[in-house]
């Protein structure tokens, strides 16, 4: 079960980095748009792409980490059971 849900993890990742980069590049832009006019909308989104980008990094880049991680020791457990056999 765990394998699976791990699986699972990793597929929905990059969705995850998409839907926090476009919340915040939506949100600053508006915010912008609604402190300084329409023509901020473009500036806030702008900061909010680079704000998200850096979330995103660290959100789904620690579980990208922790999946690959996994992998590994899946491969190493498995290497460990068919040497002992």
């Amino acid at each position: 079960m765990n394998n699976f849900l791990a699986k699972t993890l990793a597929s929905i990742n990059a969705i995850i980095a998409v839907i926090i980069l476009a919340f915040s590049t939506f949100s600053a832009g508006a915010a912008a748009s609604a402190q300084g006019g329409s023509g901020m909308f473009l500036v806030g989104a702008l900061f909010g792409a680079i704000g998200g980008i850096v979330l995103a990094s660290l959100i789904c880049g620690t579980i990208a980490f922790l999946t690959l991680i996994e992998r590994h020791l899946s491969v190493i457990a498995a290497a460990a059971k068919s040497k002992s056999v």
